[in-house]
């Protein structure tokens, strides 16, 4: 959920303290309780460490879980949470995948990485607006990309990889899946 919706990569806090940005153990657990039947008992590192992890929101500003709740329950506050007019994450995670698809290079990136820097705030923040406007209706969103100059703009070679020197010049070439050639055969 963290890593689809909200573009935070917890994998690393699921087993300790994340080495690569703020995330903790007990971030990880608290998200994970909300899905579960019962409390769950914190494990570092496959060690059990002897606690509890309360039921939380990764966003503590945005509002809260209630952990006593059935399981139920704390699925709809989580529902709630992520399409919060507050929660702008869900908005810019969601933008920031189908410009991903669409022209082989994210604005984020990588997409499981949202607190890195995108090339371009103003597109990202700009499209995540209109998304939340238009009631999160993708296929809005994917027309306005899709009809977009950038979008019908001459495409590029894979070229600058490293996120500091990017510069959006088009979209990307690249090879078509496995699904896309079946289909085409077909």
């Amino acid at each position: 959920v963290s890593q689809v919706f909200l573009g935070i990569n917890l994998k690393c806090a699921s087993c300790h303290d994340s080495f690569i940005n703020d995330w903790t153990l007990h971030d990880a657990y608290g998200l994970a309780g909300v899905f579960a039947e019962g409390p769950l008992e914190v494990h570092r590192c496959d060690q059990p460490k002897g606690e509890y992890a309360p039921v939380k929101f990764l966003y503590a500003d945005l509002g809260s879980i209630d952990g006593a709740g059935s399981r139920d329950q704390r699925l709809a506050q989580l529902a709630d949470l992520m399409t919060h007019e507050k929660n702008g994450r869900l908005a810019r995670t969601v933008v920031n995948r189908l410009w991903g698809r669409f022209f082989g290079r994210a604005i984020i990136e990588p997409v499981d990485e949202m607190d890195n820097e995108p090339w371009s705030a103003d597109v990202l923040d700009w499209l995540a607006v209109d998304l939340a406007e238009h009631g999160y209706d993708l296929s809005h969103t994917m027309r306005l990309i899709l009809t977009s100059r950038a979008y019908q703009s001459a495409s590029v070679d894979r070229g600058e990889r490293d996120a500091e020197t990017f510069v959006f010049r088009g979209p990307v070439v690249k090879r078509v899946s496995a699904e896309q050639f079946v289909d085409t055969l077909s």
